[in-house]
């Protein structure tokens, strides 16, 4: 008989994350995350009920990262510094994760936000109101971090398509950024 690991939900979801990483909800099956856990199918039904809730849970923690890549302007050396930084972060993961990324953008497409990303955008709507304090911005702050968060999560779903597609050209986030900063 073979040693279970320590947390079978925890590897369930790290395997999980893994595959629909790297091959999707079609990669993704209860066989293969069962199998790269080493147990079998049932457990994965007794700790998350279904396949689905797995995907949702491993979608949730990814999206977690992706909030996470927000650097509030105090850590980075100024609101302009945690803009370029947290967009360069966003369309990095979008970029090496475009499988994960694009489960990601169904989920805000649906409009479920969780927690930490709302946390992101707030922090976001603060560093730019800090902006405004410096300079005059067009619009107010909510408004421009309305902006900015549309405008990174279109151009990270452009280049993890391309990423998917095998094109890789990360110029465009950067020209995409310049193009919204001027407008703010």
């Amino acid at each position: 008989m073979t040693q279970r690991p320590a947390n079978v939900r925890d590897e369930l979801l790290l395997a999980a994350i893994e595959l629909l990483r790297r091959e999707g909800v079609s990669g993704a099956t209860a066989r293969a995350i069962c199998n790269q856990v080493g147990v079998a199918p049932p457990a994965l039904y007794h700790h998350y009920g279904s396949l689905d809730r797995l995907h949702q849970a491993a979608v949730d923690a990814a999206f977690e990262r992706v909030a996470a890549c927000y650097e509030p302007a105090r850590a980075a050396g100024g609101p302009l510094r945690s803009i370029h930084n947290s967009w360069r972060m966003l369309m990095q993961f979008a970029r090496e994760n475009p499988q994960m990324y694009g489960l990601i953008s169904q989920r805000i497409v649906q409009g479920e936000m969780p927690p930490l990303a709302r946390t992101a955008f707030e922090q976001m709507v603060a560093d730019l109101a800090e902006l405004a304090a410096e300079r005059t911005l067009r619009h107010d702050p909510v408004t421009a971090a309305k902006l900015l968060w549309a405008g990174g999560l279109g151009a990270a779903t452009f280049i993890a398509g391309e990423a998917m597609g095998g094109v890789e050209d990360p110029s465009l986030g950067e020209v995409m950024l310049e193009a919204l900063l001027a407008t703010l």
